[in-house]
């Protein structure tokens, strides 16, 4: 099992962003985003980043 801490923050000026150790992997106010909402693409892309992160992260035992 892996672990690791994800958190949400809200901003002001309606600023959507997803970083994974820093890295962006996706901004709503990047230059060439024409859409209120990420698109299907993006979310993917966004998901896989963050699987290959996770799959880096120590494991973990289960001691429940």
């Amino acid at each position: 099992m892996r672990e690791t801490d994800i958190t949400l923050t809200p901003v002001h000026g309606g600023r959507l962003e997803i970083l994974v150790n820093g890295k962006t992997v996706y901004d709503r106010k990047a230059e060439g985003t024409v859409d209120f909402y990420p698109s299907l693409k993006e979310m993917r892309k966004a998901k896989d980043v963050l699987a290959e992160e996770l799959a880096k992260a120590p494991a973990t035992s289960d001691s429940r």
